[in-house]
């Protein structure tokens, strides 16, 4: 059996053990790969998978070891896996680096640098691409997710397609279990920064006279969402609904019982593309607007498959909430479109699927 270190530093919340963690699973269970995945934030992962035991260093769920890490776990590492992940960056420990060479006297180990899903040009240019360590001098082989064929592709599992043909009669079991009202006539969920411009998207919502009802998920944003509400006097037109956390394996449900979906982080996006639910994304805020130039090559492809009528909305509320100048009748000029925006999410959710997973693409690109 092959096996696999798979290393995580939490920066972005809960979206970089969420990659983590589905990426171990699907290849434990896609691979039958030995998988073990070595993070230095465990409560963070316990928070969507409960079964995880926040307290404990090192434990084994769904076959994956979790392994915390820790100045102990750098002092005791023994011999490397044959593939080692590096994602998001994270640099492995010197001890690590120097247990692959001397693996590799006798064995290959391939080492990969997982980055951020984008949608720029850099994803197609550079995955695959070789580099030697500077020390060492073995093969680091770069996997940049992305949204086309020449990319590495997103995560999902292969037997998604069917997984999620939805059960209608679901959805009020789903809703009424997060506390919301399964025959409300639109839903939003809500999971989004505190840098986004949540006053102005709340004073939005209040002014638009069309009923919503919105699923809030823990955190700063949703706080602030709740707070200026109330200071608008709780219209009774908009519903708020405080959710608690969602373990990953039933998300995938709650975004399709839902109208729309407002999220952050790459988990949580990828998971509403690819149930089809019509989306609005903020990304992770960076300096310089960085996270808008990575909007707007997303936006130049997921807009080809949005009726022409539907392009302009969508992209004004992209960058009133990625931007944080959000016009207040942006909101309702979205919702006139909500039928297009269903088609669009169709549409791309065809798109998606008709291309390998990450997990198909990473194997055939390591020859293993």
């Amino acid at each position: 059996m092959r096996t696999c270190d798979l290393f995580c530093r939490v920066i972005d919340n809960f979206g970089d053990a969420g990659i983590a963690w589905r990426l171990g699973l699907s290849l434990s269970r896609e691979c039958g790969w030995n998988v073990r995945l070595i993070i230095d934030d465990i409560a963070t992962l316990a928070a969507f998978v409960p079964e995880v035991d926040a307290r404990r260093d090192a434990q084994t769920v769904d076959s994956i070891g979790i392994v915390r890490w820790n100045d102990a776990f750098e002092r005791t590492i023994g011999e490397a896996a044959d593939v080692v992940i590096e994602a998001f960056s994270c640099y492995l420990p010197d001890a690590y680096e120097e247990a692959i060479a001397r693996a590799n006297e006798t064995r290959q180990v391939r080492v990969v640098a997982l980055d951020y899903l984008t949608a720029e040009s850099y994803a197609e240019e550079s995955h695959g691409l070789l580099s030697p360590h500077p020390r060492f001098g073995y093969p680091k082989t770069f996997v940049f997710p992305g949204f086309t064929p020449k990319t590495g592709g997103i995560i999902y599992e292969a037997d998604l397609r069917e997984r999620i043909r939805f059960d209608g009669s679901r959805r009020q079991e789903i809703l009424s279990g997060v506390g919301a009202d399964p025959s409300h006539p639109f839903t939003l969920f809500f999971f989004t920064y505190p840098t986004t411009p949540v006053e102005t998207l709340v004073r939005s919502l209040a002014a638009d006279p069309r009923p919503i009802q919105v699923i809030l998920a823990p955190g700063e944003a949703s706080d602030t969402f709740a707070r200026t509400y109330e200071a608008l006097g709780s219209p009774e037109h908009v519903r708020i609904v405080r959710a608690p956390m969602v373990p990953q394996k039933a998300f995938d449900g709650l975004l399709q019982s839902v109208d729309c979906a407002l999220v952050r982080g790459e988990d949580s996006v990828m998971r509403a593309q690819l149930v089809g639910t019509p989306l609005l994304w903020t990304l992770y805020p960076q300096t310089e607007e960085t996270h808008v130039v990575k909007l707007r090559a997303f936006a130049r492809l997921y807009q080809e498959h949005l009726p022409e009528t539907a392009q302009a909305p969508w992209m004004a509320m992209e960058l009133g909430l990625n931007r944080g100048d959000l016009n207040p009748s942006a909101w309702s000029d979205w919702r006139d479109r909500l039928d297009e925006m269903r088609l669009g999410a169709t549409s791309w959710q065809r798109y998606l699927f008709s291309q390998s997973s990450l997990t198909e693409r990473l194997v055939r690109l390591l020859h293993v």
